[in-house]
């Protein structure tokens, strides 16, 4: 006979047993939700994700209801390698698509689609609830929108490289939070500044784009706001002012710096800004691009951080160096109020050349609140050299703050991270 102590053990480990393979049975992937199997299938690269389709009964509608369609490099050179058509194979997938298309994605920098292709597309995602939408293609032409994309009252994120957009009258996306064009064009303005209602954006980046000064950009809630051009952008619309005004995180490149200089700052931009971030890319050491610089840090009293990603050598004639360190010697008050907040500054793609050594001594020099420097080496830079030039750098230096400042310079040294730390 069983005790009775050692029945109930057998019991146990019987339940405990059944328990273990009833879970093992329930967590199949046939048991699974369909909101945890659609995000299994949009990890998958698209021509992957179909072929489960075969799997069983059960995957059929998971694939064909599949809301993000992401047809991305993978993708065409899949369909290059069998000899396909792209256009052709995303055509029978939208054709075969039972639900909503929540996300929808052409990416790719060697294959190309023609116009009206892209605009079968477009249009059908746009009847079917679209709000992401990316469009980067490698076509030598730039896409002309096509209107449907105007009515589009559902998207939220809307990204696009290579496209004419010809705004019609009154052109609104009330729910739109993130846009970024790249290398496209406002075109066919009417003669005076058309207006693009975004009432719920949130994002906004423009890079090397064309014809955005025509266009009279309405969107209370924006935050961040990235703009890297190449001449092609000038600041002169009329609202630039309530914009620069609202923004928290705003990120230049050299130029761009340079062309907002251009437009009177003292005269545009009359209130207080409410930068919290200031990212500035390729950074020409100029007057220009300083002094902007400059006026942006001394109108944003919530501004601590600065991050400066390369700095670009614009001209080291004799005569150009002159007029820089005459700038910062006549206007040194200015710069300590420009500089007087920062805590903390970050270098990256650093090339140890003379200008950015002279860019560090000005700001340890100045900065009174400074608190930390870190300092990223370019890819192909000597670190050695590097690492001399900036200990010797920092041992002259007078740093304006009170505290130490910590210096961290970082560099790859065989597929290893280093970090070199100095105490000013």
């Amino acid at each position: 006979m069983f005790q009775p102590k050692q029945n109930c053990k057998i019991f146990q480990r019987r339940s405990m047993s059944e328990l273990a393979s009833k879970a093992r049975k329930s967590t199949t992937s046939d048991d699974l939700p369909d909101c945890i199997l659609h995000n299994i299938l949009e990890f998958m690269p698209i021509q992957d994700a179909a072929r489960t389709s075969v799997l069983s009964k059960k995957w059929i509608p998971i694939w064909s209801t599949l809301p993000y369609l992401v047809f991305g490099p993978l993708f065409f050179q899949y369909v290059s390698n069998i000899g396909a058509s792209a256009a052709t194979v995303i055509h029978k997938i939208l054709m075969q698509h039972t639900g909503n298309i929540m996300g929808f994605h052409l990416i790719s920098s060697t294959c190309k689609l023609a116009q009206s292709d892209v605009d079968q597309c477009i249009i059908f995602v746009s009847e079917h609830g679209i709000q992401k939408l990316t469009l980067d293609m490698a076509n030598d032409e730039n896409y002309l929108l096509p209107d449907r994309i105007f009515t589009c009252a559902t998207l939220t994120q809307l990204k696009l490289s290579r496209c004419v957009f010809k705004l019609p009258g009154g052109t609104q996306y009330p729910n739109l939070i993130s846009l970024q064009l790249e290398h496209s064009k406002i075109a066919d303005h009417r003669g005076s500044e058309d207006t693009l209602n975004l009432s719920m954006l949130e994002n906004l980046e423009l890079r090397f784009c064309v014809g955005v000064d025509f266009v009279n950009l309405v969107c209370p809630k924006l935050d961040n706001m990235s703009i890297v051009s190449s001449y092609t952008i000038t600041f002169e619309c009329s609202n630039v002012n309530p914009i620069f005004a609202r923004i928290k995180h705003l990120c230049l490149n050299g130029t761009s710096l340079e062309e907002l200089q251009t437009v009177y700052m003292k005269e545009m931009l009359r209130r207080p800004l409410k930068l919290q971030s200031l990212k500035i890319f390729d950074f020409k050491i100029s007057v220009e691009s300083i002094s902007c610089t400059f006026y942006l840090l001394r109108n944003s009293p919530n501004l601590h951080e600065i991050e400066i990603d390369e700095v670009v050598k614009v001209d080291e004639t004799l005569k150009d160096s002159t007029k820089l360190l005459f700038y910062l010697s006549m206007e040194e008050d200015q710069v300590n109020e420009a500089l007087k907040l920062i805590q903390i500054v970050r270098l990256r793609k650093f090339k140890g050349s003379s200008t950015e050594m002279y860019l560090i001594r000005v700001l340890i020099s100045h900065s009174k609140t400074l608190e930390r420097m870190i300092i990223e080496q370019c890819d192909n830079g000597n670190a050695t050299s590097f690492e001399e030039q900036l200990s010797e750098l920092l041992s002259c230096i007078t740093r304006a703050s009170p505290k130490s400042v910590v210096v961290k310079y970082s560099r790859m040294h065989r597929s290893l991270l280093c970090i070199t730390t100095f105490m000013v």
